[in-house]
């Protein structure tokens, strides 16, 4: 069914055939993640318009076809005892498209023009769509197109492969192998060795002291891009003095990021307490059976966090804080370390009472390890030439490939975004957009 108004057309778009009303129950994982991932991805100007919006629906329905629970809906479920959980549900829901004539022009793709189709966390009782995406014409030709995907449905991983599959449809890639789900189990685990019982209670220790969680205030983002030149100027300023060690360039971004967000939003953090970071892993790159877990599509995050005192974060070296963040992601995303921690998460217990996936004064997401603006997400009219998220909840740094650089995106309290410009730190390695 297509609405129509000057400038807004909007479309549901469903499988060809009817739901199947399967049902498979929520991991841990999936049921704590109640919010939704934001990707944008902008193509260069084109003659595209409202019309071609029944194209990306006719490839998207294939896609749908085959992968039909990306059509169904988050079902809230209660068995005989009183437990409370979640299922997806074959449903038959569909798909929202949205397209939208802006009025406006697009002179800075990465400034964050407004391109989602909704907040990053909004009520699953309504029957929210896992799926919705809103593509924005801006006067100059420049479209963007807004992603918007159920986080309990999926990581970012499944994310990116669903649109490259959908972009694969769209250009009638016969040549490209097709996405292949083969189970929609939501087991993660079964990817890893099974820990012992004795390794899970090891694990299960009272949280470091760290600083209380933010209470609610007006958000904003606050983008800053690293071009390549300047992420090999801070990967040199960060290289470990001991020849043994090594420092990614992931782990300078962060720790450049964290001590920013760190003074930033010094007011939330108590004197004496220590600061945490919290990063967002692809546990597919961890497992023995990388093969088989590249497959998978669900929530396969194995995160780990890093916790320094105030004084080592704000005080010490930048490489100081480099060499921590790498030492945590070598000790922490060993298979053994991914393997106890999803199986603390599939326990019937509060989920933030897990040390690994405790409170966090910052959340670092990155996902430099996705072709965001290569030709997999090309979807016939050219590869898209910038890529970025929208805005999510305060203390979240999602870092996103470019062509030339990263752009590192926070979500702070707007009365504390000012710090942020005049972060010396930052703005040495980076260009506020």
């Amino acid at each position: 069914m297509i609405s129509q108004t000057r400038s807004v057309v909007q479309m549901t778009v469903k499988p060809a055939g009817p739901p199947s009303g399967s049902r498979v129950s929520l991991h841990a994982i999936d049921r704590a993640l109640a919010c939704f991932l934001p990707l944008n991805l902008f193509f260069k100007p084109s003659s595209i318009g409202p019309a071609q919006l029944q194209n990306f629906a006719t490839s998207l329905q294939d896609v749908l076809d085959r992968l039909p629970f990306i059509a169904g809906s988050i079902h809230d479920v209660e068995d005989a005892q009183g437990a409370k959980s979640k299922e997806l549900v074959d449903d038959g829901r569909g798909a929202d498209l949205i397209w939208v004539d802006s009025g406006v022009g697009c002179s800075d793709p990465l400034g964050h023009p407004d391109v989602s189709p909704r907040p990053f966390i909004m009520n699953y009782g309504d029957r929210q769509p896992l799926l919705m995406v809103k593509f924005t014409k801006f006067t100059c030709g420049t479209l963007a197109m807004g992603i918007s995907i159920s986080h309990m449905l999926a990581d970012c991983a499944s994310c990116v492969d669903l649109i490259k599959e959908w972009a694969r449809v769209s250009r009638r890639d016969s040549e490209s192998d097709p996405l292949a789900i083969t189970s929609w189990d939501r087991q993660p685990g079964k990817f890893f060795p099974p820990p012992t019982p004795a390794a899970i209670s090891d694990d299960r220790r009272p949280a470091d002291v760290v600083a209380a969680l933010p209470l609610p205030r007006a958000v904003t983002m606050s983008s800053f891009f690293f071009t390549w030149e300047s992420l090999r100027k801070l990967k040199k300023i960060c290289a470990p003095t001991d020849p043994n060690e090594w420092v990614s360039t992931g782990d300078c971004v962060a720790a450049v990021v964290w001590r920013a967000s760190a003074v930033a939003r010094m007011a939330l953090i108590k004197p004496g307490c220590n600061v945490r970071m919290h990063v967002s892993a692809d546990g597919r790159r961890r497992s023995t059976r990388k093969l088989d877990a590249m497959k998978y599509f669900g929530n396969l995050v194995t995160p780990f966090t890093i916790t320094l005192s105030q004084s080592s974060l704000l005080q010490g070296s930048l490489a100081s804080v480099a060499l921590a963040c790498r030492r945590g992601l070598i000790e922490q995303l060993t298979e053994t370390a991914c393997a106890k921690r999803l199986a603390l998460a599939g326990l019937a217990e509060d989920i933030e009472k897990n040390t690994s996936t405790g409170a966090a004064d910052l959340v670092i997401s990155n996902w430099t390890d996705y072709p965001l603006v290569g030709d997999a997400l090309d979807f016939g009219e050219g590869a898209p030439c910038w890529a970025s998220a929208s805005e999510m909840h305060a203390g979240v740094v999602v870092i996103v490939p470019q062509k030339d650089g990263y752009l590192a995106s926070f979500t702070i309290e707007a009365e504390w975004e000012s710090s942020l410009h005049t972060a010396d730190e930052l703005l040495a390695y980076a260009k506020h957009m």
